[in-house]
């Protein structure tokens, strides 16, 4: 098991953070935009994690809140260790599959659905398609797109929370 580039990276839990001050791995160094954008990305990824597994914990089937809990792992997972820049951004069969559009439809052998509200399922939708999205950017210019990737999950997170029964 190998240790991934990124772990020098802190996760903030705010997006005041301050960048780490530490050199970038394989002797590449980052900008502070680059940095700061990897920052902002796996800060809106422990967000929308600890969201989802809200959601988790409210699900009156079991096995429905396990499958919720494991793409909260994903979401985590995606938008911090698999966002590493020079890489070939390819994700892990597992984490794809833990982000696609099933995890609306909670464990595929039984009869109910996790119970969400329909702007809850939708915000849970945007949030795993973001979270797919954030490592492809690290070819291109994520220094400017993971930011705007993390504002618009913060966003579905915020309308998903607003959603909640009882609002």
């Amino acid at each position: 098991m190998s240790i991934s580039p990124l772990s020098w990276l802190p996760i903030p839990s705010s997006l005041d953070a301050e960048p780490a001050p530490e050199p970038a791995p394989s002797g590449e160094e980052l900008t502070e935009e680059e940095r700061a954008g990897l920052q902002v990305a796996a800060a809106a990824g422990e967000r929308a994690a600890i969201w989802v597994r809200q959601l988790a914990r409210h699900q009156p089937v079991e096995i429905h809140g396990r499958v919720l809990e494991l793409t909260a792992e994903a979401i985590e997972q995606t938008c911090t260790r698999e966002i590493i820049p020079g890489n070939d951004n390819e994700l892990a069969a597992e984490l794809r599959y833990r982000l696609d559009g099933g995890v609306l439809l909670g464990a595929t052998n039984l009869e109910t659905l996790p119970e969400l509200t329909g702007g809850e399922r939708i915000a849970l939708a945007a949030v795993t398609a973001l979270a797919l999205a954030m490592p492809g950017t690290a070819l291109t210019w994520y220094e400017r797109e993971l930011p705007h990737l993390a504002q618009v999950m913060d966003e579905a997170v915020a309308a998903g929370r607003a959603a909640a029964p009882g609002r």
